[in-house]
């Protein structure tokens, strides 16, 4: 009986091992994936190269399923379409879901390193606002070393001691992180899809735009703007969130995975879109778009326009987020 036993308890492993050895791969996890911008984007492209790209190559146990943009869903409902478990990951500036989460409005206006605000617990800190008010998990913030924005106008802009340059009875594309300071300049502030800025320009429904550094002359638009104003101003404001139920139901090696390809494209992202910038730059310069460098008095008074009138808006806004002035104080060095 024993000996029985033992010989049925062999043909059962043996067995056993057949079928586990025939049993294909374990698929990977898939993420499903959104972004805000369209695929021909500098910022979209750097995500393909440094994350998407990389990460599915690797045939480890995590796979993203880039969906695509703002055609499939529109950028105002991505934010949305996260927190509802929709979607499983979506790349977008922080402003463009400020009115969903009232901490986003911060990003951007920041002037300290994403590495001190590591290293200051601010990053912490937004970890907890972004799981709290979107049900998200920040993978990576492409804080782009080499990032900066722009005031771009069909017209030689009017400068000013008070506020830099002014805008007063001018209608400027802009987003919730540009609304402040170009009310302040006194400008009418048209918000539009990127999608739509060409057409908005060519019929003169706006005469300008803040825009980031890169990827004007994959829309044409040097075709109506003339002048780039500088100096440069704000940060990159790109986050690659995760939804934090899907996040809570990957395996550790999927996490693992995941978390390791987001610091690496946060690592080489810069490099991709300080070179392509360089590019576009070539591009609008033989377009005979030509730089306004503000100096002295106007060039202060820019700039503190710029980051004071944002600030005073967050300030507003300061009842909606919690341990608001701490938070402020980790991204924000008003003596820089």
């Amino acid at each position: 009986m024993i000996r029985k036993t033992i010989i049925t308890a062999a043909i059962a492993s043996v067995v056993g091992g057949f079928v586990a050895f025939s049993l294909p791969a374990q698929a990977a996890q898939e993420l499903k994936t959104i972004a805000c911008f369209p695929r021909n984007h500098d910022y979209i492209q750097a995500l393909h190269t440094a994350f998407v790209g990389p990460l599915n190559a690797a045939k480890g146990p995590a796979s993203i399923k880039y969906l695509g943009g703002p055609e499939v869903t529109p950028r105002k409902q991505q934010a949305n379409a996260l927190k509802r478990g929709l979607v499983d990951i979506i790349f977008c500036p922080a402003a463009y879901y400020g009115g969903t989460l009232a901490a986003a409005r911060l990003p951007g206006a920041h002037n300290r390193g994403i590495d001190e605000i590591r290293a200051n617990g601010g990053y912490e800190m937004m970890q907890k606002a972004w799981g709290k008010g979107l049900n998200a998990r920040i993978l990576a913030w492409t804080h782009f070393k080499g990032q900066k924005f722009f005031v771009y106008t069909k017209f030689e802009p009017k400068l000013s001691e008070k506020t830099g340059i002014d805008l007063t009875g001018i209608k400027i594309r802009g987003t919730g992180l540009y609304k402040a300071f170009m009310k302040a300049m006194g400008a009418t502030v048209i918000v539009i899809s990127p999608g739509d800025v060409y057409s908005a320009l060519e019929r003169g429904l706006v005469q300008g735009v803040a825009w980031p550094w890169g990827s004007m002359a994959k829309y044409g638009w040097e075709k109506f703007l003339k002048y780039r104003v500088e100096p440069a101003f704000y940060g990159a404001t790109m986050t690659l969130l995760v939804n934090t139920n899907k996040w809570a139901s990957l395996s550790k090696a999927s996490k693992m995975q995941i978390e390791k390809q987001a610091l690496a494209y946060e690592a080489a992202a810069d490099a991709i879109v300080v070179k392509k910038g360089h590019e576009d730059d070539a591009k609008l310069i033989k377009a005979g778009i030509k730089i306004v460098n503000l100096k002295g008095k106007v060039r202060e008074a820019y700039i503190k326009t710029i980051y004071g009138a944002k600030w005073a808006e967050n300030d507003s806004h300061a009842k909606k987020i919690d341990n608001y002035q701490l938070l402020k104080s980790k991204l924000y060095d008003p003596n820089k």
